[in-house]
């Protein structure tokens, strides 16, 4: 499996709720309609503790592929219709100029007992 990571500030003004209401209810199921190379998708949301700085990013989001030929599908989609209508709901709640997004190795390790 592959595993790319995007690290994924909202717009300034934008509440959390807000926010994650919207990738959940309006863009994931966007984006699993037009990349169906996607494996999983997953999206962590960050929850900080009171009094605690805001962070450079406010969710992470994982996008499996099942191998690199899934990922450059998906990469080639980018290219197309689909991927405007992508660009333009994240334009309306995440900051794209703060995006990373990168290509990672997982290990697991078992916990035993």
């Amino acid at each position: 499996m592959i595993k790319a990571i995007a690290l994924i500030k909202r717009k300034p003004g934008l509440s959390m709720d807000e926010f994650s209401r919207h990738y959940e209810e309006v863009h994931a199921p966007l984006a699993l309609r037009h990349f169906p190379v996607i494996k999983r998708y997953v999206r962590n949301y960050v929850s900080l503790p009171p009094g605690a700085e805001e962070l450079e990013f406010d969710c992470i989001t994982e996008f499996w592929y099942e191998n690199m030929e899934g990922l450059q599908a998906a990469i080639d989609t980018r290219r197309s219709e689909a991927r405007q209508l992508m660009h333009d709901d994240e334009e309306s709640f995440m900051d794209r100029s703060k995006m990373i997004t990168f290509l990672v190795e997982e290990k697991v390790s078992e916990i035993q007992g």
